[in-house]
């Protein structure tokens, strides 16, 4: 029976800090796939009996708090990268520390996006009502509104942390050169080439 290798540890890092980090946004989607395959158009009523918008709001409460929390996303997503370099991966590292700052936030003002109607009033203030599948939505809907300069007051400093530490990765996950050959091994090497 062949003994199975354990994964490396720099993958478990890296996949726990992407849970972490996209976990609730996936959720988040989930709610919204649910209430595109039952095609219940976004609006006031029930959405085919069930009351997905609860949920909705629940799973972007939740997504809100992992994805407006500048100083977390950024620390796991240096967290993410540093698993990566140390796997030997800098190519990966770097799109995490582009990427996983701002997608948690992103995810989820798109599902709000996608699921705004007329008379559904959203915006950076808070005023105005949105009810969705038979759920008010509350600040849950209005959060998505101040995503664009959250996304644009973190994107140039996660840019600068990106180049940074990539180019500390690099030089952590590049090839490193063979040994030199030892003289007799040369010798050896000759022996065996000669006719």
């Amino acid at each position: 029976m062949p003994i199975r290798e354990r994964p490396p540890v720099a993958l478990i890092i890296w996949a726990l800090c992407l849970a972490i980090l996209l976990g609730p946004s996936l959720l988040v989607w989930i709610i919204r796939g649910v209430g595109f395959a039952a095609q219940c158009a976004p609006g006031p009523d029930l959405c085919r009996g069930m009351a997905l918008g609860g949920g909705l709001r629940d799973a972007l409460t939740l997504a809100w708090g992992i994805g407006t929390d500048i100083l977390l996303t950024v620390a796991l997503a240096t967290i993410a990268a540093v698993a990566c370099f140390t796997g030997r991966r800098a190519l990966t590292g770097t799109i995490c520390l582009v990427l996983l700052p701002i997608l948690p936030a992103l995810l989820p003002m798109f599902a709000v996006v996608v699921s705004r109607y007329d008379g559904c009033e959203i915006n950076a203030d808070g005023i105005g009502t949105c009810v969705l599948w038979g759920a008010t939505m509350g600040r849950s809907f209005h959060i998505a509104a101040t995503i664009p300069d959250l996304v644009y007051s973190v994107l140039p400093f996660t840019l600068a942390l990106a180049l940074v530490v990539s180019v500390i990765g690099w030089f952590l996950a590049r090839p490193k050169p063979p040994p030199p050959m030892h003289a007799t091994a040369r010798i050896r090497r000759f022996e065996d080439d000669s006719p």
